[in-house]
Order: structure tokens, then C-alpha cells, then sequence
């Protein structure tokens, strides 16, 4: 299976329930599954289908926009709106500079399922990440898939 990359923009406050209708459409689309399975979360925090270990996904949300990563191995993804970073982490970068890193660090947490508090401890990025270039205007997105894939975007109007 190629790495599935689900994207949408909707109004702020919407976008857990946003990106869970995309990983429902995305099931649907590319696997033919009509109904979500059953949800729970790994010992780190990681959403995962006990009874489909086959189908390994992650979502992220963030102002409004929702992502949604699909494959067939552990995947962490994250999205960022593109705003000034607080200037005690961004430590001079740019604001683009700032969250490229930091979608990175955290779609490599979430891939791992070491749980967003490993954010406080020093951690390279996984040179496996990928920014996903105009996927959603005004916002980064980074994947970490486990292995090099190819990547196919889709990026959805209302659902």
C-alpha cells in the first residue's frame, strides 16, 4: 500500500471530528471499508485498530486543518498552522524554519508512540520525515513513515 496522506481545512474548533471523517473517508476510499474499526490507543498514546493490525494510521490537527496518515506501517504525521513560534523555542529561526522542525520531531514522536511528552527531551527528527510542500496552504505538514514510500496526497473539500 502506498503511504496515504488524507488533508482538510475546516472551522476552527471542528477539527478532532474532522480528522477522525477523514480517516472514516480514507478507510472507505482506499480499502473498502464501509464502517471505522474499533479504536483504541497504544501504551504511548497511539491510536491504533486492535482487531486490523494491518492498517496503521495517525492523525493530527491544528487550527482548523486536520491530516490523516494511511499505511500498512507505523506512520506519524503532524500539521502546524504557520504562525510566530514562541520565541523561547524558536531560538532565532523563522517561523517556517521553526515549525518544519518541529512537525518533524513530533510526526517522528508520534511514529515511535512515545507519547508528545518526549517533545521536552532533545530529539533529532527522523531523516525519513517529509514536508509535505502545499498540501495546505498556510500550514506545514510533515510525515515520518517507518520506511522510504511513495506518498499520495489527497486533499479534501467538505465531508
Amino acid at each position: 500500500m502506498d503511504l496515504i496522506i488524507y488533508a482538510a481545512l475546516g472551522p476552527e474548533g471542528t477539527e478532532r471530528r474532522l480528522a477522525r471523517r477523514l480517516l472514516a473517508l480514507a478507510l472507505e476510499r482506499e480499502l473498502g471499508l464501509p464502517v471505522l474499526p474499533e479504536m483504541a490507543l497504544e501504551a504511548g498514546g497511539k491510536p491504533c485498530f486492535p482487531d486490523r493490525p494491518d492498517i496503521c494510521f495517525n492523525l493530527s490537527h491544528s487550527h482548523g486543518a486536520a491530516v490523516c496518515a494511511l499505511h500498512h506501517l507505523p506512520v506519524g504525521i503532524d500539521v502546524e498552522r504557520l504562525r510566530t513560534p514562541p520565541k523561547r523555542l524558536a531560538g532565532g529561526m523563522t517561523d517556517e524554519a521553526f515549525f518544519r522542525l518541529w512537525t518533524a520531531k513530533e510526526a517522528t514522536i508520534k511514529r515511535k508512540g512515545l507519547g508528545l511528552w518526549a517533545l521536552l527531551r532533545p530529539l533529532e527528527p527522523d531523516p525519513l520525515c517529509q514536508c509535505l510542500e502545499g498540501l495546505l496552504e498556510g500550514w506545514v505538514v510533515t510525515v515520518c513513515p517507518s520506511e522510504a514510500a511513495e506518498i499520495r496526497q489527497v486533499t479534501v473539500g467538505t465531508i
